[in-house]
């Protein structure tokens, strides 16, 4: 089937049309196994339903959170989610995507920590589990309001002028950043750091460096070697180490990660990967596609607003749910996010449901949702339905905002009072 907008008016209708074709959706008969809470090395997480990590673009220009930034989170976590998986957090000044991303350093390690104060305050009594997403933008990066890309090699199906590409040297010492930065988020009150390598920005741009030159490039472990390197020192400074993971990126061989030479998607090399994580203490795995630029519609299926796939968005949710369960059937005793459910309104949770009782995943994570949605979290909690008007419209418009250097806020259905 090709790519049509979200028509369904039941359920029965939605999995009639998955079963069509040939898709097994994971369903559950009730949302309630999202309201139990679950325990990683003695923290819990008050509930199964996470809020993905979204740049706002509302950061102070030294890297800070502003007030916007820390209402942003006080409105998810007052909204009932029990892990909030906050946006790109640059380590360091040149890896900022725009120059109003987040970036945690000595000199604003404090607004980092007010913010989380204020953050768990809002939840009440309910425990919020936080983690850091720590990223370098590498081919994004844009620190002064122009680009100027890093990239790991040069890939003609992400064209970039003024691309340089960054040198084994460079990439050793970016390590020493994550490592720094890893520690001041926990010094802040974080629970755990995600070293994040998806959606195309540098780790991620690595694992595609099949002709890269040097010690970061060519073999699987090379090509791996950064982010193996960071987790290792990080899980060794005791830190609790997450990893937002690319299992396929939707570009062609040798361009792209996850996929063969004959162009199939291929998940050996990204079930190795899950397999090293783990072994190095990594247990709380946040898996995801595609990359923005180039295939958004692998991240986030949707309606309007982007490039047209081919493919029925039921079958992109398809592959976020079978990536998510490959990964939990390798790494069994982690806990495994699903990602990509947006698109499914007010059935999401269900589906979320299913996949967790049929044991292919433990927590079910919203973006767009959330954003559009903030409180729904706390809906699920109260065993209320969603309301198909406040879900997400799978426009792409808070994509695009953030894609021009906006403020993120849901196009359709801003809530950010005060600050819009």
């Amino acid at each position: 089937m090709e790519h049509s907008p979200f028509a369904f008016s039941s359920a029965e209708e939605l999995l009639r049309c998955a079963g069509s074709m040939g898709l097994n959706l994971p369903f559950g008969e009730s949302a309630d196994i999202l309201r139990k809470p679950v325990t990683l090395h003695g923290k819990e997480i008050g509930n199964r339903i996470l809020a993905q990590p979204l740049e706002g673009g509302d950061a102070a220009f030294n890297g800070a959170p502003s007030p916007r930034t820390v209402e942003r989170y006080c409105r998810l976590a007052g909204g009932g989610f029990g892990c909030v998986w906050m946006e790109s957090i640059s380590v360091n000044r040149q890896g900022r995507s725009n120059s109003r991303q987040l970036w945690l350093h000595e000199e604003t390690e404090l607004g980092f920590a007010d913010m989380l104060a204020r953050v768990r305050a809002a939840a009440g009594d309910r425990p919020v589990y936080l983690v850091a997403q720590l990223t370098h933008s590498g081919r994004y990066s844009s620190p002064d309001g122009s680009p100027a890309p890093v990239c790991a090699f040069s890939n003609p199906l992400i064209p970039r002028e003024h691309e340089r590409i960054i040198t084994d040297e460079e990439i050793a010492a970016l390590e020493d950043d994550y490592l720094r930065a890893a520690k001041l988020a926990i010094d802040a009150g974080f629970d755990a750091v995600d070293i994040r390598a998806c959606h195309g920005y540098l780790i991620n741009e690595l694992f595609a460096a099949y002709r890269r030159e040097g010690r970061y490039g060519g073999s699987f472990e090379n090509r791996t070697r950064m982010l193996m390197n960071i987790v290792k020192n990080t899980v060794s400074a005791g830190c609790e180490v997450a990893v937002r993971l690319n299992f396929f990126d939707g570009l062609s061989y040798p361009y792209g990660w996850g996929i063969n030479s004959s162009g199939d998607m291929d998940l050996s090399e990204p079930l190795r990967l899950v397999e090293m994580l783990y072994a190095e203490g990594v247990h709380l795995l946040n898996i995801s596609n595609g990359i923005g630029a180039v295939t958004p519609y692998v991240i986030r299926p949707y309606d309007t607003g982007g490039p047209e796939s081919g493919e029925h968005q039921l079958a992109g949710v398809d592959r976020m749910l079978q990536c998510a369960r490959a990964a939990k059937q390798r790494a069994p005793e982690a806990l495994v996010v699903l990602s990509g459910l947006s698109w499914l309104r007010e059935y999401g949770p269900l589906a979320a449901a299913g996949a967790i009782e049929e044991g292919w995943c433990d927590l079910a994570g919203w973006g767009r949702l959330s954003i559009a949605y903030p409180d729904f979290a706390g809906r699920i909690a109260d065993s209320r339905a969603l309301d198909r008007n406040g879900c997400c419209a799978a426009c792409c418009g808070c994509s695009s905002l953030i894609k021009s250097g906006k403020m993120l806020r849901c196009v359709m259905r801003d809530r950010l009072s005060k600050f819009q």
